[in-house]
């Protein structure tokens, strides 16, 4: 394929170019979309949305079968998991969902209809299609897919326009590239896909459609351990970090809490949260319970009731990376420890025995990195601490034999 030259045809106004479009638009049976018409290096791209219905009918995936070449396709191989995914959100969340913009290109010039400028970046325009366009997907195919349908074994899946019909209402914000060459329409796909992944804590931060992220919200505000003292945005915590732990690690405990199981897939959180956080009564009685624990833990355990009487930033902070480096219950596995304990001392019924069970987790157990509890399961030889399963489920099981349970 190669590069048409055409160019946006030029009009006095914005008036002059919206009745130009209408009239060509009425001589051939074509649709009018209104846009914004700007350059990006020596390319013409054209901003619009289109409604789902039209979206559905006249844009086109080009998509690699696997194990083929997809050097001779636009798109990547499809995913049906990842197309199912969306489209599960999309119904799930259908009064407040958000689809991003789709890139798309185009075979032949669009009729653009734009206003004179004298070198101003963007432009307002008419896009004028007709009944034979077809728009190629550059990026957003899994979205597009989750629309319209995805293969599905020997059959094709139905989208979500099939099985929520009103969503034909709604539309898709796109972004048009004129762009016909199929080795730039690979490399714009490339281009668009370096993005930076979200740390796990900003992630806990942001998605609260989650329930085990909405309770750990309440938990983190309303914990004088915690508030003010978490580090919301890294993916690591610093060294001398005076924040006592990421959200992402808080988040580990809060799983611990729910299932006794950090490490568990984000799946299966996602499966068993919806069940076990249904409702807005269960998620207030779960935070209830996070806070009683946390707050006797923090009332009677070492350092965390030192902690609070610090200042949550300043010199006097600075205790807090020793702190880290002395004690167990300063780590994300010390912290998966007490969640895991947790867990354990939560079936029972009876809230003051509850109660006194954390007071004998948080005085009975010596939580300092030295001691013997620790040794042959999370301290190794070389005095690091061990984050696997195996080891953090061991010196669990050390502390429920220590204190009885």
């Amino acid at each position: 394929m190669t590069m048409s030259h055409e160019a946006p045809t030029e009009h006095a106004d914005i008036l002059a170019a919206m009745e130009s479009a209408a009239r060509e638009a009425a001589a051939i049976g074509g649709r009018i979309f209104p846009c914004t018409v700007f350059k990006q290096g020596s390319r013409t791209m054209v901003s619009t949305a289109f409604p789902n219905t039209f979206i559905n009918r006249q844009v086109v995936s080009d998509s690699a079968a696997k194990g083929s070449s997809p050097r001779e396709t636009l798109n990547r191989p499809l995913m049906p998991d990842h197309a199912k995914s969306i489209k599960e959100y999309i119904i799930a969340n259908r009064e407040d969902y958000i689809l991003p913009a789709v890139t798309l290109n185009v075979d032949t010039y669009p009729s653009l209809h734009v206003q004179k400028s004298s070198g101003a970046p963007t432009r307002l325009g008419y896009l004028v299609v007709h009944d034979a366009t077809r728009f190629y997907v550059t990026d957003g195919q899994h979205r597009l897919a989750a629309l319209a349908g995805y293969p599905s074994g020997r059959s094709t899946a139905p989208g979500a326009l099939d099985e929520v019909p009103d969503l034909a209402n709604d539309a898709m914000a796109v972004l048009i590239v004129i762009e016909t060459d199929r080795a730039r329409i690979q490399q714009d796909f490339a281009d668009a896909a370096q993005t930076k992944q979200i740390p796990p804590s900003l992630l806990a931060v942001y998605n609260t459609r989650e329930p085990v992220n909405k309770v750990l919200a309440a938990i983190t505000s309303k914990s004088n351990l915690f508030d003010g003292r978490i580090d919301e945005t890294s993916k690591t915590l610093p060294k001398l970090s005076q924040h006592v732990f990421l959200l992402n690690q808080v988040r580990g405990f809060v799983k611990e809490l729910l299932f006794g199981d950090y490490a568990m897939s984000e799946d299966s959180l996602t499966r068993q949260a919806a069940q076990r956080l249904s409702t807005p009564k269960e998620q207030n009685e779960f935070v209830e319970d996070a806070l009683l624990l946390v707050g006797t833990l923090t009332e009677h355990m070492e350092p965390w009731s030192t902690i609070v009487t610090l200042p949550r930033s300043g010199g006097v902070a600075n205790q807090i990376p020793d702190f880290r480096a002395q004690y167990i219950n300063m780590t994300a596995t010390g912290l998966n420890i007490i969640g895991r304990l947790g867990y354990e001392i939560n079936k029972e019924p009876s809230e003051s025995i509850r109660r006194q069970r954390y007071i004998d987790l948080a005085t009975q157990i010596d939580w300092k990195r030295a001691a013997p509890i620790w040794r042959n399961n999370i301290i190794s030889g070389d005095n690091k601490i061990s984050t696997q399963r195996g080891p953090v489920n061991a010196a669990a099981i050390a502390v429920k034999t220590t204190l009885g349970l």
